[in-house]
């Protein structure tokens, strides 16, 4: 049995990642609406109704939005950390039923072993995630203000890191957003940049890393060109296969 991954949609539009291990299938997050989620879902080969869980990193709209409407009538539990199931968009939501994400407690469904950490985010709660199945392992971090020692140990060792490369810090001060946005981004609450992202790749990826996906990319203040420019730099000699993520579509998926 391998893990199986593939990325539905990454960034501000809205965020989805499909996990599967043997019959086994998961969702990160359900930020697209309910008909994307459905049809993306099913071009990956995967009824709704397959799903053992969906697991929410935080609240925000673009990690949420079709939740309400996916799973009504659906029986596929939803679990999230407590803060988000009490905070006011999950509250909405009515799943068949809910379960509480605690940092490092381990959630087993089938072949895929789910431990969500902590994540520095201006949410109720915001939780990455380490994914493992038959010994292979993989790392979700999006939506962090700042790498902690934490996530740096939860990266390392990874088969497939999927990273967070929100921003190229002149594309963000130069642009059109208002001050105090663009400091909420640059904040220890905010979104990594291409530097910080980097930095992380280069400590954490070894002779283990297989598969590194760049992930949340703001569409304003990023392009997928200096994105990969920071990761090959970041990376040096070691190979591996590398995809840049995109808004409302999917990207090629990943086995090990």
């Amino acid at each position: 049995m391998s893990l199986r991954i593939q990325v539905l949609s990454s960034g501000s539009s809205g965020n989805a990642a499909l996990y599967s291990a043997g019959s086994t299938h998961i969702l990160i997050d359900c930020g697209l609406s309910a008909r994307a989620a459905v049809m993306a879902l099913r071009r990956a080969g995967v009824e709704p109704e397959q799903l053992a869980g969906i697991f929410v990193t935080h609240e925000h709209t673009d990690h949420i939005q079709g939740l309400r409407v996916f799973l009504r009538k659906r029986k596929i539990p939803l679990f999230a950390a407590p803060e988000c199931h009490d905070a006011e968009p999950l509250a909405q939501v009515e799943p068949w039923h809910r379960e509480d994400l605690l940092p490092g407690q381990e959630v087993r469904l089938g072949g895929l072993c789910i431990t969500p950490f902590s994540l520095p985010h201006d949410a109720a709660c915001c939780f990455g995630f380490v994914v493992e199945a038959a010994g292979i392992r993989a790392v979700q971090a999006t939506d962090l203000g700042q790498p902690t020692a934490l996530i740096r140990e939860r990266l390392k060792g990874a088969h497939c890191l999927l990273l967070e490369f929100n921003h190229d810090v002149d594309r963000l001060m130069n642009g059109s957003y208002p001050l105090h946005v663009k400091m909420r981004v640059r904040g220890s609450l905010g979104h990594l940049s291409n530097e910080q992202a980097a930095r992380l790749v280069e400590e954490s990826a070894n002779g283990e890393t297989q598969a590194l996906y760049l992930m949340h990319l703001s569409r304003e203040n990023n392009i997928p060109e200096l994105a990969l420019v920071a990761a090959r730099r970041a990376l040096g000699d070691r190979k591996m296969s590398i995809e840049v993520t995109k808004h409302l579509e999917p990207v090629a998926p990943w086995e090990g």
